[in-house]
C-alpha cells in the first residue's frame, strides 16, 4: 500500500496539553492515521517524556497550568533540537506565534483547530523526512 496513511506508519507523537479532552481527541485523529502517540498532561512530565524516549513530533499546548509552554518549547529545542514541534494554543497573537517560530516551533495552530488541520500539519512535517 502506497497511500498517505502509510506513509507515516510508526511515527511517534508526545501530546503536551493540560486538557485531557483535547490530548484524547488528538491521540484519537492521530491514532486513525496509524501515529503512535503518548500524551502527558503537565509540562515536567512532558520534558521527562521527551528526554528519555525518541518522538517524531512534539504537539505542545502554550498554555500550561504550571509551567510557560515558550519555556518547554526553549528547552526542548535545546536539547533535541531535531525533533519537531507543533504549538497549539487557545491564545493565539502575532507576537506569540513569532516568539514560538524563533524559539524553533515548525508550526502552530490554534484552538479549536478542524481534525483536518492536525492531520495537514502531521504530514506535513513528518512526510517531510
Amino acid at each position: 500500500m502506497n497511500d498517505k496513511k502509510n506513509e507515516i506508519t510508526q511515527k511517534k507523537v508526545l501530546i503536551i496539553d493540560d486538557e485531557d479532552v483535547i490530548c484524547k481527541a488528538c491521540k484519537m485523529v492521530l491514532n486513525e492515521q496509524e501515529v503512535i502517540c503518548d500524551h502527558c498532561l503537565s509540562g515536567e512530565e512532558g520534558i521527562e517524556r521527551v528526554m528519555e524516549q525518541d518522538y517524531d513530533l512534539l504537539l505542545l499546548d502554550m498554555k500550561l497550568k504550571e509551567m510557560d509552554g515558550m519555556d518547554i518549547l526553549k528547552r526542548v529545542k535545546e536539547e533535541k533540537p531535531e525533533l519537531y514541534v507543533i504549538v497549539i494554543t487557545g491564545y493565539s497573537t502575532i507576537a506569540n506565534t513569532v516568539k514560538a517560530m524563533k524559539l524553533g516551533a515548525n508550526d502552530y495552530l490554534s484552538k479549536p483547530f478542524a481534525d483536518h488541520e492536525l492531520i495537514d500539519a502531521v504530514n506535513a512535517l513528518l512526510d517531510s523526512e
